[in-house]
C-alpha cells in the first residue's frame, strides 16, 4: 500500500535530514582522524554489522505488513545492495585482496550511492517522510555516506591502481543476475528496466536498453576514475598524519 504524504523531497524535514546527515558525516570525519587504529576498526565493524541488519528488518515488515516479502522490489540486488554485502569483507576479511577490493567498492560505489539515496530519495514522495520505508532508506543510505567518508578521511582505506577497476567487480555478478531477472520478470533490479519511477527514467525512456546501460554504466565507471582516483576530491585523500596513525591492516 502506498501513502500520499504532503512532506515530499527537498521539503523542510528532507532538508534538515540532509543538514544533519552532511553535519554528522563531518563530525565522525574528525573524530576518526582522532582515533587509535584500533578504535577506528571496531567503530567501522560496527557499522557493518548494522549494515547487514537493514534489509532482515525491512524484510520483517513487510512480512507483517503485506504477508510476503515482494520480490520483483526487496532482494538485494540494488547497487546500493553492494554496500552491506561488501562492508563486512571491507573490515572484518584477513585477506588482504578481498579487504581491498571490498574497501574499494564501499568508498567509491557506496558514498556515490549513498549521497544519491539521501539527496533524491523516491520513497519520501511515496510514502512521506515520517514513514518507516524512507526513514529506513534515509539512515541506510546515511550510513554508507559515514563509512565511505571515515575510511577515505582517516586513511583507512589506502587506494591502489588496481581499486580503478577492482572496485567494480560486485556490480558484474549483480548486474549479471538482474539482466537475467529483468528478462523472465521485467523487474529493475541494477536499473535493467530503466529505473522506473526514479529520475534515470527520463534518459533510460529514450534509448534501448542495452545502451542505456551501457551508458549508465560508462559514465559511473569515468566518474569513479576521475573523481575518487584522479584526486579531484583532495579533502578525501589524507596521506600525511593519518596515514601514518591509522597504518593499512595486512593479512597474517
Amino acid at each position: 500500500q502506498q501513502m500520499k504524504g504532503a512532506i515530499t523531497v527537498f521539503s523542510p524535514p528532507h532538508l534538515a535530514a540532509l543538514a544533519f546527515s552532511a553535519w554528522l558525516t563531518a563530525f565522525l570525519c574528525r573524530k576518526s582522524a582522532e582515533m587509535s587504529r584500533e578504535n577506528l576498526d571496531r567503530m567501522l565493524k560496527v557499522f557493518a554489522v548494522m549494515a547487514v541488519l537493514f534489509d532482515p528488518i525491512y524484510w520483517i515488515w513487510e512480512i507483517k505488513t503485506f504477508g510476503h516479502i515482494k520480490l520483483a522490489t526487496t532482494l538485494p540486488l540494488y547497487l546500493c545492495s553492494i554496500y552491506w554485502i561488501m562492508m563486512p569483507f571491507a573490515v572484518f576479511s584477513k585477506k588482504s585482496r578481498l579487504r581491498q577490493t571490498a574497501q574499494a567498492a564501499v568508498c567509491t560505489l557506496g558514498l556515490i550511492g549513498g549521497v544519491l539515496g539521501l539527496v533524491l530519495n523516491v520513497y519520501i514522495n511515496r510514502f512521506g517522510f515520517f514513514h518507516f520505508v524512507p526513514i529506513r532508506s534515509m539512515l541506510y543510505h546515511l550510513l554508507m555516506v559515514v563509512s565511505a567518508a571515515v575510511m577515505w578521511y582517516s586513511g583507512y582505506y589506502k587506494p591502489q591502481k588496481r581499486d580503478r577497476i577492482a572496485c567494480f567487480y560486485p556490480v558484474f555478478p549483480m548486474l549479471f543476475i538482474s539482466l537475467i531477472l529483468n528478462r523472465l520478470y521485467g523487474w529493475d533490479y541494477c536499473y535493467t528496466a530503466g529505473g522506473p519511477g526514479t529520475p534515470l527514467e527520463l534518459f533510460s525512456s529514450r534509448m534501448p536498453q542495452p545502451i542505456f546501460l551501457m551508458l549508465f554504466y560508462g559514465v559511473l565507471l569515468l566518474f569513479i576514475q576521475l573523481v575518487f582516483y584522479r584526486r579531484f576530491l583532495p579533502a578525501f585523500n589524507r596521506e600525511t598524519v593519518q596515514s601514518e596513525k591509522h597504518p593499512p591492516l595486512t593479512a597474517k
